[in-house]
């Protein structure tokens, strides 16, 4: 292998991991917000439910 082979192998290595940590962000962004709205509906029953 040249040097120019393993710079190439070395930045498509680089370009894969980006795509996995970017999937894993939104992975993680969502469900985060998941848990946000979640807690915000409790929040929400919890003042409605005595006004019953």
């Amino acid at each position: 292998m040249t040097l120019e082979q393993i710079k190439n192998n070395v930045r498509v290595m680089f370009q894969i991991r980006e795509v996995e940590m970017l999937k894993t962000f939104v992975e993680e962004a969502a469900a985060l917000a998941s848990i946000v709205l979640f807690v915000g509906m409790i929040a929400i029953w919890a003042q409605v439910i005595p006004q019953l």
